[in-house]
């Protein structure tokens, strides 16, 4: 019985080995890649985050408002030393007797999510350390004609120089955004205001799937 137990040990202590030795080297395998400036796995990294927090309940002390605007967000373009994601937000309201009052505008939660965003995707993408992320923020706006658009009301570009010198959770997410290359507009009532974008700098990500095949296809070449 003891030399069965001392198998089975030796068996799980050998598998476990392995499972941590192959997560390690692949690890190490992505970095070496981020490093060399391959976007395809600068994105594929960005976009693993972004599914895994579509995935994730809130969390805690994070209101609804804002985990859905990150759930929103979507990358839009990507380069080597960074990305650009975009997203919505609305405005919040509550009822108060038998009405419905605005208690944040859109530009507010914009505010407060676009500081998430940048948080996030510079801290909490393994594998990851991004030169400067930028964040566009849309809001929905009725055209001439009466039917809903999308209008940029936001935008702001964090530098890593810039945010590690930061120290995040003591400042508000204005202030956050005040320490950033950040644009926007509030009307005099308080409501946001449409804004212009600069163009979006690098290239849409492409396809995680046909990136993953090109890679595959290159590694045999170079084997064979």
């Amino acid at each position: 019985m003891i030399l069965v137990g001392l198998l089975l040990f030796a068996v799980v202590f050998l598998g476990v080995g392995w499972a941590v030795s192959t997560e390690m080297f692949q690890h190490r395998a992505w970095r070496r890649r981020v490093e060399s400036g391959d976007t395809d796995i600068v994105a594929a990294l960005v976009e693993e985050a972004l599914a895994s927090w579509r995935r994730g309940r809130p969390p805690r002390g994070t209101p609804a408002s804002l985990w859905a605007g990150v759930q929103a967000a979507q990358l839009m373009a990507v380069e080597a030393s960074g990305v650009t994601v975009s997203t919505s937000a609305q405005g919040e309201f509550r009822a108060e007797g038998a009405a419905r009052v605005q208690v944040a505008s859109a530009l507010d939660e914009a505010i407060a999510l676009a500081a998430r965003l940048l948080d996030m995707i510079m801290y909490d993408v393994p594998n990851l350390r991004l030169g400067y992320v930028r964040v566009d923020v849309y809001s929905t706006f009725t055209g001439a004609d009466g039917t809903p658009q999308q209008l940029p009301i936001l935008t702001v570009t964090g530098d890593r120089a810039t945010a590690d010198e930061m120290t995040w959770e003591a400042l508000t997410p204005e202030e956050i955004l005040g320490r950033f290359e950040a644009n926007f507009q509030r009307a005099p009532n308080g409501q946001p205001l449409p804004i212009e974008l600069a163009p979006v700098p690098g290239v849409a990500p492409r396809p995680t799937e046909q990136a993953a095949a090109e890679f595959a296809a290159s590694l045999e070449r170079r084997d064979g």
